[in-house]
């Protein structure tokens, strides 16, 4: 079996474009529309449902789609196999990164990962959760760091990596901060209900933080006034620091300059920092050796610093 063939149509699929595809594959729009037609007709069905710009499989393009990503994982996974059996690491890496805290992260374990595998081709991904689970899922990414709790794991594989406190952060100067620490390691815990009437920076709704700090406000009986919602943990630091409001951060934005002060909440909610791979997917010398110096990344992150 011609497995360019497959990726060819797996990208048609990725793409929902034949145009996309034919771009991304380096290959002519003619030429790849001849081999799905020719595709086609030795199977005596459509693969898709041609619209522009959102080509769509059929029930057969279902099936067949399927099978040609089994089979080029397989192929993956061989290939690294026969890497690692022969010492000869020169192979791709993929690896998502969530933004702020995955790029921050890469840029510190890349050294040492470039020094064990000077040949290795590794290809930074940035993008949200939700996204990098689907590209694992697809086989688009080898690795990715995701934050999110137990509920919103998929069916990949989730390695731990830490566990992450989620604090209350309030203006030094407030009312209410008085009994706070301006160093999360020592802060007292209090009832976020106090803060009801205070204004929130909020994350935006496509963070898996988002339906942690939801579920907090809720237990604690209001809906927060929100000035506004940011993709951004940082921002929502800053905003804090500069007295116009409170936040829900996780440990790692919880700086100690003296503008801000820290309360715990009760049960010191948390959520996990995982590298996620895809199920049943081969995690070779790199991988492993790449998922280790996160490990020790974030242990020395949250605990040491």
């Amino acid at each position: 079996m011609d497995l360019h063939l497959l990726e060819n149509i797996v990208c048609i699929a990725d793409e929902k474009s034949i145009t996309r595809a034919a771009e991304k594959r380096f290959v002519t729009q003619s030429a790849l529309n001849q081999q799905l037609q020719k595709l086609e007709e030795e199977l005596g069905t459509p693969l898709f449902v041609r619209a522009r710009g959102n080509w769509q499989p059929t029930e057969a393009g279902e099936a067949y789609l399927a099978a040609a990503r089994e089979m080029l994982r397989l192929k993956k996974d061989a290939y690294a196999r026969i890497a690692d059996a022969a010492d000869r690491n020169t192979r791709h890496l993929a690896v998502g990164l969530i933004p702020e805290r995955g790029v921050e992260m890469f840029t510190a374990v890349y050294p040492a990962f470039h020094q064990a595998f000077p040949h290795m081709q590794v290809e930074p991904v940035e993008c949200n959760v939700a996204a990098m689970q689907c590209l694992i899922t697809a086989g688009h990414l080898d690795l990715g760091l995701a934050t999110l709790t137990e509920t919103q794991k998929d069916g990949n594989v989730y390695h731990p990596l830490a566990e992450e406190e989620i604090y209350l952060a309030v203006p030094a100067g407030h009312p209410l901060a008085e009994g706070g620490n301006p160093d999360p390691r020592f802060a007292p815990e209090t009832s976020l209900s106090r803060f009801a009437d205070e204004p929130f920076v909020r994350i935006y709704r496509r963070s898996t933080l988002f339906a942690l700090t939801e579920g907090l406000f809720e237990e604690a009986g209001f809906s927060p006034r929100v000035l506004f919602s940011t993709a951004s943990n940082l921002s929502k630091y800053r905003i804090v620091s500069l007295g116009l409001g409170c936040a829900l951060l996780p440990a790692v934005y919880a700086a100690s300059d003296g503008s801000v002060v820290y309360f715990r909440l009760p049960g010191k909610p948390r959520w996990q920092i995982t590298l996620c791979s895809r199920k049943d997917g081969y995690l070779g010398k790199p991988e492993q050796i790449y998922l280790e110096l996160c490990r020790e990344y974030w242990q020395k992150k949250l605990f040491q610093e």
